[in-house]
């Protein structure tokens, strides 16, 4: 009788657990296939060139990413005020901006990896995930923070804290701050001038 009470608790103390981590399991998936298509991208970094890395890292990006709730928090207010054709267009150069931002950056390698650290159940369909980018050249690896977020069923991306700063909370601070002063339209302008810069920066140096 009481073995199976304390048992019946037991299991039922255990599956909440089970459940996170089966969803810790499952988000895992989409930031390893990022941080693992990084590397691969910065070991063949000076081959690949510029438009090469974009070219391998395009369908990556946009699988684990959901770049519609990432601009839709990044732009706030703002967002409720567009039409659909706006929201669709912000969207659209989001995506490409975050593309072409991992190919200028993550442009050689020096024996850089990452490595998984923890997982922490924020609520049912968002976790956190923890990795640390570790480097010989650095004496502090860089601590990554991968909030993802489950929509239909699957895992993607929202936001990356990056020691400690966040990039969502950086894109809602500037982009908000843009349309507040210059517009809507003034902040697309700015962010193809960026994308259009990482392309003419790359071109000789790769």
């Amino acid at each position: 009788m009481f073995l199976q009470f304390f048992l019946g608790l037991f299991l039922v103390v255990l599956a909440p657990l089970s459940v996170a981590a089966d969803a810790s399991a499952e988000a895992k998936k989409s930031v390893d296939l990022l941080n693992n298509t990084l590397i691969d991208v910065m070991k063949d970094a000076k081959k690949l060139g510029y438009q090469g890395r974009y070219k391998k890292l395009e369908p990556v990006v946009r699988q684990v990413f959901e770049f519609e709730a990432v601009s839709q928090i990044a732009l706030g207010n703002h967002w409720k005020k567009l039409d659909k054709e706006q929201k669709t267009a912000f969207i659209a150069k989001l995506t490409d901006l975050s593309i072409a931002t991992y190919a200028a950056q993550f442009n050689g390698y020096s024996g850089e990896e990452f490595k998984y650290d923890s997982a922490q159940e924020m609520r049912s369909d968002r976790v956190l995930l923890r990795y640390f980018l570790n480097s010989p050249d650095d004496e502090k690896p860089i601590k990554f923070e991968y909030i993802v977020n489950q929509f239909n069923g699957q895992w993607h991306i929202i936001n990356i804290i990056v020691d400690g700063i966040s990039d969502l909370a950086l894109k809602k601070a500037q982009y908000t701050s843009v349309i507040d002063r210059e517009g809507f339209d003034s902040l697309l302008n700015k962010l193809s001038q960026k994308i259009a810069d990482y392309s003419s920066n790359n071109a000789t140096s790769g």
